[in-house]
């Protein structure tokens, strides 16, 4: 049955090593500020809303490497807990970025294109 899904067709490469760097960035915010901030979205309570006050926030700080994951919100009465994965990418050269490299990947890491792909 499994051979059956669509998913039976996604090939997957496994990279080793240390590509990224995850910190959590625990966020307390007046709640009206982030009501402010959030005041066009449709869903300000929800994770996507969550993760777009983390985006803005980090915008604001002037960091745009990081990438937002899970939001975890806490809803207090006068204020707003957010507790943030924020992926750094943290070794770029070792990924490769497309199937084409496999072959330029396996050669620097000493596996097979098989293993790679």
């Amino acid at each position: 049955m499994r051979e059956q899904t669509l998913f039976a067709q996604v090939k997957e490469q496994e990279v080793r090593g240390e590509i990224f760097m995850v910190t959590h960035r625990i966020l307390q915010i007046p709640r009206f500020v982030y009501e402010k901030v959030l005041k066009g979205q449709k869903e300000p309570f929800s994770e996507s809303g969550a993760q777009a006050f983390v985006e803005a926030f980090l915008k604001w700080q002037g960091d745009n490497e990081g990438v937002v994951g899970m939001v975890r919100i806490d809803e207090k009465e006068q204020e707003i807990i957010l507790d943030a994965a924020i992926r750094y990418r943290i070794n770029p050269l070792e990924r490769p970025s497309c199937l084409d490299n496999c072959q330029i990947y396996a050669e620097k890491t000493g596996s097979t294109v098989s293993q790679v792909k």
